[in-house]
């Protein structure tokens, strides 16, 4: 008899598809699908999900949010050219149209006592009362302390959003015109004078082209009395700039060591707008006409933003970026913000439109692969870490610049979607896995540790331990170690049994195959089954009566000989049984040299 090699595998390392079967380490896998390997390196197969009211039709769920408005929390979801409120904690409950947008990617952002909501077309809020409603912008005070020929002192910017804007005059208690900031108006909409509302032709009459407030002319004259700031002129020029906001599907919040300044980006070009104070607070509604940067080329556009502590990292499609918030003052005394910028890295960005993913505060971004950017103070380009190696073959076959990402922290796990296929990576313990999904995610979030996607048949599903398939679809789950030559590349080899530990559950299986250069895979499994007493899904024919509760190895026998690369495949497609391998033992015997 040959010597035995004894063989343990009891460390699950995970995927990599590099080498595809040779020269892998034990504990690492050449097909790891549908398997997570946890915290502690055991072969988990993943849990199902479910979904949370029938399908809305074939239509794609364009965003999703979760969030607290005025003290409530919802949920949040874009389908159909709708906005859906839904009630995930009510398995009967279904979605509810809070109104009408175009059918396009969609983002939310929750700010003040509103979410806002931007898709490429439209901005849009919804406060909890009624409808979603369009943005129609906060009406900036451009000017005050204005003599009535005009001028005084400037205030605040016009607003991308509105084409309206007021104006203060001190009157001096002699003039009867006065002189607004721009002529050939619109529309003068509204005189305030010592706080209370004049009317037009009764109080004052108006001149569009020249821009003037005439109190002689109206039907009852006056005379406004001398006072600081104590006429108030509203009027509207055009509509503002809107599309410049409109365009954009991305938001981003930043403002130093705060997030008191809204950023929307995603428009195709290399220029993000902020916002400013309104009247001295934060707002989502205010866009200074000249509050934006352009970052680098405009050959190439900005595609994600993101916040790393006081430092907003800024990616393109082929570089990188940084900015910090420092804020200036003006002439007249006012705080104007100012995010000076710096280059980064000048050949690594992310190609994936707002998919950006900070995690244990490091940024995550995609380019030929995944880099994890270990630091964004000095520009060097050595603090992109490449860390996707592992799996650049499986992320080879993907157009990466179409991947959906999201980071469920619960799990420790970075997900990088295409199409119903996921490469998943666990920061914890430095592993990869794949995942293939029965339905097809167009959107992720994370609630309370649990993760929700929208899918292409406009539906919301929940991933629960609880749950054993893929919404009724089973999950097919597979995990095979490289070919294994027992460190004799140039003997025969025999192997007669296997030892399987596995967790005990209610109901626990794992099919076990083998394969050897000389035979191929084999044609049978062998089943391994550890059940314990569950009395609510019960077939006493699978159940042993043992009432150990620990982990059990399983000997099984099987029949490979006269090989010299082998391999072990697990296998597991029920849709009753879960499956947790903690670790794998066999013993192959050495024969004589090889001859092949």
């Amino acid at each position: 008899m040959g010597k035995r090699i004894p063989t343990e595998i009891d460390k699950f390392l995970g995927l990599n598809d590099n080498d595809k079967n040779l020269n892998l380490k034990l504990g690492e896998a050449s097909v790891c699908n549908n398997f997570r390997i946890t915290d502690d390196y055991k072969l988990e197969k993943i849990e199902g999900y479910d979904d949370l009211f029938d399908s809305l039709g074939v239509h794609d769920v364009k965003g999703t949010w979760y969030g607290k408005i005025s003290g409530t929390y919802y949920f949040l979801f874009a389908c159909n050219g709708n906005i859906y409120t839904q009630d995930i904690t009510d398995d009967a409950a279904t979605p509810t149209s809070i109104g009408l947008v175009v059918d396009d990617i969609t983002s939310f952002l929750g700010f003040g006592t509103a979410v806002y909501i931007i898709n490429g077309n439209q901005y849009y809020k919804w406060d909890n009362t009624g409808d979603i409603e369009l943005v129609t912008g906060y009406i900036p005070l451009v000017f005050t302390a204005t003599p009535p020929l005009g001028g005084g002192t400037a205030n605040e910017l016009n607003n991308l959003l509105t084409g309206k804007k007021h104006q203060t005059f001190s009157a001096d208690g002699t003039s009867t015109v006065y002189y607004i900031a721009e002529s050939a108006v619109d529309s003068i909409d509204s005189v305030t004078v010592g706080g209370i509302l004049y009317a037009e032709t009764v109080d004052y009459t108006v001149d569009l082209t020249l821009g003037t407030v005439d109190f002689s002319t109206a039907s009852t004259p006056s005379i406004p009395t001398l006072g600081t700031n104590n006429i108030d002129i509203y009027w509207s020029k055009g509509v503002g700039s809107r599309d410049e906001v409109y365009e954009n599907y991305y938001f981003q919040t930043f403002g130093g060591k705060n997030d008191t300044r809204v950023l929307v980006y995603g428009d195709g070009s290399n220029r993000y707008h902020y916002t400013g104070l309104a009247n001295g607070v934060p707002s989502a509604e205010y866009f200074p006409s000249t509050y934006y940067r352009d970052i680098g080329s405009s050959e190439y556009s900005i595609t994600s933003l993101i916040r790393q502590y006081d430092t907003l990292v800024i990616f393109k499609e082929n570089e990188s970026w940084y900015s910090n918030y420092d804020p200036l003052e003006d002439g007249d005394g006012n705080i104007v913000p100012d995010f000076p910028t710096y280059p980064l890295n000048d050949t690594k960005g992310n190609v994936a439109p707002g998919q950006v993913q900070l995690i244990d505060n490091d940024p995550f971004s995609i380019m030929e692969g995944i880099y994890q950017w270990r630091s964004t103070q000095i520009r060097d380009e050595r603090n992109a870490t490449y860390i996707s190696d592992r799996v650049q073959d499986t992320l080879d076959d993907f157009t990466l610049s179409n991947a959906i990402t999201v980071d469920w922290e619960k799990r420790a796990e970075y997900w990088l979607a295409i199409d119903n296929d996921i490469v998943a990576y666990n920061y914890r313990n430095n592993t990869f896995t794949t995942f293939t999904l029965a339905s097809t995610p167009t959107s992720f979030i994370v609630v309370n540790d649990e993760m929700y996607f929208g899918t292409t048949l406009g539906q919301i599903m929940k991933f629960d331990t609880d749950e054993l398939t893929f919404n009724g679809t089973a999950i097919s789950a597979s995990w095979e170690m490289g070919m294994y030559d027992v460190d004799a590349e140039w003997k025969l080899k025999y192997l007669n049994k296997v030892w399987i530990s596995l967790k005990p559950e209610a109901r626990s299986e794992i099919d076990i195959y083998w394969e050897t250069n000389r035979d191929g895979i084999s044609d049978t499994p062998i089943t391994i089954n550890y059940n314990l007493a569950d009395f609510g899904n019960t077939d006493y024919s699978d159940y042993s009566f043992a009432t150990n509760y620990n982990a059990q190895p399983f000997m099984k026998k099987l029949k490979a000989k006269k090989f010299v690369y082998f391999k072990l495949i697990l296998k597991s497609e029920s849709t009753t049984d879960r499956a947790t391998v903690l670790s794998i033992n066999f013993q192959p015997r050495i024969g004589g040299d090889s001859k092949w």
